[in-house]
């Protein structure tokens, strides 16, 4: 008896450490930007894995020069990660260029296959995130998951997010990516962006920044559920 239980409980929770979410994306209109712009799209991600150490751990790898897979541990964190790289690369465009975007489709589920190279990885989450991000059509956010009644949810929130986000300005990015990766408060956040906190409020206003963080926190409710 106890040590079937033994061996559930080690079964559930080698499960719960195999489920993680999967980030396949792309850059937008990559072909417009120069190679020499390219070094600062791969900071670009980069910061993101550095700025989430201490929330969960993250890895990537880029491939074809423009695209991308991430791997992020704890499935609560994986849309941060998601719209933080959509934020990051918009906030680290260069003056005048359109803002750099990323198409991103977010799959969570079971890893069944792990090598040292995360293309050739494979399990339900990384068939999730890829046959997600082939239909993106012209939508640039997107989360699967094993859950139907959750996706059904996620499919209407993501589309009114992914919205707000592709409207966003440099600043606006720059100033909600900051939000993302800190509980800080805003007067904080303002003081080490070298601005005061009207300005930062302001911006946080326009680009509906309120918004966006109900929508990760309605997800983080969700993934517990799950």
């Amino acid at each position: 008896m106890i040590l079937d239980f033994i061996t559930y409980l080690c079964a559930t929770i080698k499960l719960k450490d195999m489920i993680k979410g999967v980030i396949t994306g792309d850059i937008v209109d990559s072909t417009l930007i120069s190679n020499e712009w390219k070094p600062t799209i791969k900071e670009s991600l980069e910061r993101v894995v550095s700025d989430f150490i201490s929330m969960t751990k993250v890895s990537y790898e880029m491939y074809r020069g423009d695209s991308f897979q991430v791997i992020v541990d704890d499935i609560t964190f994986a849309l941060s990660v998601g719209i933080a790289i959509r934020a990051v690369l918009r906030a680290n465009t260069p003056n005048g260029m359109e803002p750099w975007d990323a198409r991103i489709a977010i799959g969570i589920g079971d890893i069944s296959f792990v090598s040292e190279s995360i293309i050739t990885n494979d399990g339900e989450a990384f068939r999730f995130s890829g046959r997600e991000f082939d239909m993106l059509g012209k939508r640039r956010l997107a989360v699967v998951t094993p859950n139907d009644n959750i996706n059904q949810e996620l499919k209407l929130t993501t589309s009114f997010a992914d919205e707000l986000i592709t409207k966003w300005s440099i600043k606006q990015a720059d100033i909600i990516y900051s939000r993302i990766i800190s509980n800080a408060s805003q007067k904080e956040l303002a003081a080490t962006l070298g601005m005061s906190t009207q300005n930062f409020s302001k911006l946080w206003n326009s680009g509906n920044g309120h918004l966006i963080q109900s929508y990760i926190e309605r997800y983080k409710e969700l993934m517990t559920k799950l």
